[in-house]
């Protein structure tokens, strides 16, 4: 089988030789190791979450956050809620947590892991995404975390300090 290929190909090269043509080029192999089949994904820069204002605030907006409530706060009023932490402990916590969230670390999994909120799991039309809240002009919040979430532009990262406790909000993209 081999020869006949072989014997083909000669056959063809002299042919086309022989009636003036240039013989036929081989066929352009491509290094595959050379182009990636897909451009790598773009690694997560702490920069591209430094709180930006947008341009214009949208009427409601999608955001989560993590609230670290403590003694005294009026997230601990709420008999669902399970306080012991002194403020100074919170604010602590709310750094060392905000710092975490700054350095790409996946917010999802810290509001699971660290907020207080006993509603961030209830949505079940947000259930990917914990923590999520709708601000919205008829909706009631402390004006604090509204003005936090409103000067946030998609994807960015802040914290505030509200009557309920401290927060870090994270508006959707």
């Amino acid at each position: 089988m081999r020869s006949v290929r072989l014997g083909c190909l000669v056959f063809s090269v002299a042919l086309g030789v022989a009636c003036g043509g240039n013989p036929p080029e081989p066929p352009k192999t491509e290094d595959k190791a050379a182009k990636p089949a897909k451009p790598a994904p773009k690694p997560c820069d702490p920069k591209d979450l430094v709180p930006v204002k947008p341009e214009t605030v949208p009427e409601s907006l999608e955001v989560q956050h993590i609230l670290i409530a403590y003694k005294g706060s009026g997230a601990a009023k709420n008999p669902q809620i399970k306080v012991t932490r002194s403020k100074e402990e919170a604010r602590r916590l709310w750094e060392k947590v905000f710092e975490e969230a700054r350095n790409c670390a996946d917010f999802n999994k810290l509001v699971i892991q660290y907020s207080d909120d006993p509603f961030k799991m209830n949505d079940s039309k947000y259930n990917a995404f914990p923590g999520f809240y709708e601000i919205t002009p008829k909706g009631v919040f402390d004006e604090n975390f509204k003005k936090c979430a409103q000067g946030l532009s998609p994807g960015n990262i802040d914290k505030v300090e509200s009557y309920y406790g401290f927060h870090i909000i994270r508006r959707k993209a």
